[in-house]
């Protein structure tokens, strides 16, 4: 792993903002990193692990060493007439692991294609989309412990998993570097079309594209067309996707919040599924998560825009930038959307995106 002084980060974030970080080094192979901090100190130095940088928004320089986790490969360990278990290496593209998935007939992510970033940071960000859940075909991880040195695994229960949240999001921020993942992926297509939304329906989508019965290709291909739909290319242009996490309420909160917002779209709060208002899945819990874009839709938040910063047309929820927008600009605009709805609903947004 060498070290490099004054790296520009421009191309490691989805944003574009060109910033500096003080130290940059880069894994290619876990074995680097017990020998790279054997040799080196920098346990004074601020640290941040860094996948492919999709999800964050440097606000100024990195005063620190970003550790950037670029390692690639793809196995199966294990196999029988049912299952396939997997072990990726953390650098791997999520969206890249998906592809492979399908073309090898695995189900359990298919509904997963196209969230940008790594094997990696799906893990610490318990990643979901459309019906399905990364905690859903997870089994364990490599990490390596920055302080003591070494390599640990965690399973499901070590890795607490929550709505778009884990340990290494939390207590493990930037302490450990996951390094390998490992999940179980089906050799039967177990498809999930329940998703549905203001405007749209996988099922709608699956029957302009495909005809029943539908496989993991059609819902890949469905689910494809959705994203490309509502989310921009973010090589094309700044964005690290969905900017606000769906809020968590009480039922008495949500009573009061349709009053003001008719039909406002709600899901349990465990996991990322679409369930109708009277399914069970809702009856004994006294919490829910409600859509965040549905809020700011009402409030006028598709396609504004201030400066060189907006949300984009087809999304209120995704916050996108023009050439030379700054980290400043960005947060102010958070920020007001974040008080409009404050102001709105008297709910607080909070921020999906990992600020640095």
């Amino acid at each position: 792993m060498k070290i490099l002084r004054n790296y520009s980060l421009k191309n490691n974030n989805s944003f574009k903002i060109d910033v500096k970080a003080k130290y940059f080094a880069e894994i290619t192979a876990p074995d680097e990193l017990s020998e790279f901090f054997a040799k080196n100190n920098y346990e004074k130095e601020k640290l941040l692990i860094l996948g492919g940088g999709t999800n964050t928004l440097f606000k100024e320089n990195f005063d620190g060493l970003v550790i950037h986790v670029n390692n690639f490969g793809i196995k199966v360990i294990e196999s029988d007439n049912q299952k396939v278990i997997v072990e990726i290496e953390a650098g791997e593209s999520w969206n890249g692991f998906v592809n492979w998935a399908v073309n090898n007939g695995f189900s359990g992510v298919e509904n997963m294609v196209l969230i940008p970033g790594t094997v990696g940071a799906a893990a610490s960000q318990n990643i979901a989309a459309y019906g399905q859940n990364f905690e859903d075909i997870f089994i364990s991880l490599t990490s390596f412990d920055i302080k003591n040195k070494k390599f640990e695994e965690f399973d499901k229960k070590k890795c607490g998993f929550q709505y778009r949240e884990s340990f290494f999001k939390k207590e493990g921020l930037n302490k450990y570097i996951i390094t390998k993942v490992k999940v179980e992926l089906s050799k039967k297509e177990n498809i999930t079309t329940d998703y549905h939304s203001r405007y749209e329906s996988l099922e709608s989508e699956l029957k302009r594209i495909s005809s029943p019965p539908y496989n993991i290709r059609d819902i890949t291909k469905a689910v494809t067309v959705i994203r490309e739909r509502k989310f921009p290319d973010w090589e094309k242009v700044g964005t690290a996707g969905s900017f606000f996490l769906n809020p968590i309420m009480s039922k008495k909160q949500l009573t009061e919040l349709q009053k003001k917002v008719p039909g406002i779209q709600f899901y349990p709060i465990d996991k990322l599924t679409y369930p109708q208002p009277d399914n069970p899945n809702f009856k004994y819990s006294d919490y829910v998560k409600v859509a965040a874009g549905w809020l700011l839709e009402e409030l006028g938040g598709k396609g504004k825009w201030i400066g060189k910063v907006g949300t984009s047309p087809n999304q209120s929820l995704v916050i996108i930038t023009q050439k030379g927008a700054t980290p400043e600009e960005i947060i102010d605009f958070a920020n007001k959307m974040k008080a409009d709805v404050k102001k709105a609903y008297g709910i607080d947004l909070t921020p999906e995106v990992n600020i640095v």
